[in-house]
């Protein structure tokens, strides 16, 4: 306060003071041209306040972005998955699971310290990638404070730490890509198990891959995974501690899409 008014002598011949005090902070008022009786101090705290909203909004804005500037996603219609555009049947397993998914959804939204894996598994085509992005999506768009939110397709991850390997540009490297995620408030891991299938070794995951689910599952502790693998098959792919970082706090989170037909199947 005491910086700002040691101005005044500088604006002396511009500003006139006036007999009238501010009632907040007991400091004489100014005569400002055009604007009358102002309150120095007042008009300072106006800035300030008004460069936090603006850096509060930048930050929000920068944070629900994530999501679309940072995931990897392998079809873009993705992105516009919710819970409205998952159309389904009252009184039907879909719509049993759209509850289930809208309710974890609530405990991420509301407990952003909550420390807890979710898992979705079934049949390919059944609708985990879709309700999984709902999940995402509904926390991204409505949480506050903002949480950053990022979809991995896993099949794409791996590809894109691959090609890191012979393009010392990418950014996709393993170590940014593990200090992001643990960075983040909330994962989806889409389609685990398709990575060891895609690389011709579908029985076990290669150490390359358990290594980098290993990192990522130790320190990221709010993950949504998708799969077509039975928790049987879970543990024959990948070791030990990986599976056990993966069903960490999955009690009461997981989604069984058994019994679910091939949504893409029946739209021909």
């Amino acid at each position: 306060m005491s910086d700002f008014y040691s101005l005044e002598g500088a604006f002396k011949n511009i500003f006139k003071t006036t007999k009238d005090e501010c009632p907040i902070h007991h400091k004489p008022m100014i005569e400002a041209p055009k604007v009358g009786e102002i309150c120095p101090l007042c008009e300072k705290e106006k800035l300030d306040n008004a460069e936090k909203e603006m850096v509060r909004k930048i930050y929000e804005d920068n944070a629900r972005k994530t999501l679309l500037r940072k995931s990897l996603v392998d079809d873009s219609a993705t992105y516009a998955c919710t819970f409205d555009s998952y159309i389904v049947k009252n009184d039907t397993l879909e719509a049993n699971l759209r509850q289930q998914a809208r309710l974890i959804a609530g405990q991420y939204l509301k407990r952003p310290d909550a420390k807890f894996n979710t898992i979705l598994s079934g049949p390919p085509g059944a609708g985990k990638t879709h309700l999984a992005m709902a999940i995402l999506n509904a926390v991204n768009d409505n949480a506050q404070p903002p949480q950053k939110c990022v979809f991995m397709n896993v099949v794409s991850l791996f590809m894109q730490l691959r090609a890191s390997f012979d393009d010392s540009t990418s950014w996709w490297t393993e170590k940014n890509v593990e200090r992001f995620l643990k960075g983040v408030d909330l994962v989806v891991i889409d389609d685990l198990g398709s990575e060891s299938a895609m690389s011709g070794n579908a029985r076990d995951a290669t150490q390359f891959v358990q290594t980098i689910l290993y990192n990522i599952t130790n320190s990221q502790r709010r993950i949504i995974f998708t799969t077509n693998l039975t928790q049987n098959q879970l543990v024959k792919t990948y070791n030990s501690k990986v599976v056990s970082r993966i069903l960490r706090g999955t009690k009461g989170h997981i989604l069984n899409f058994n019994g679910i037909k091939d949504k893409r199947i029946e739209a021909f």
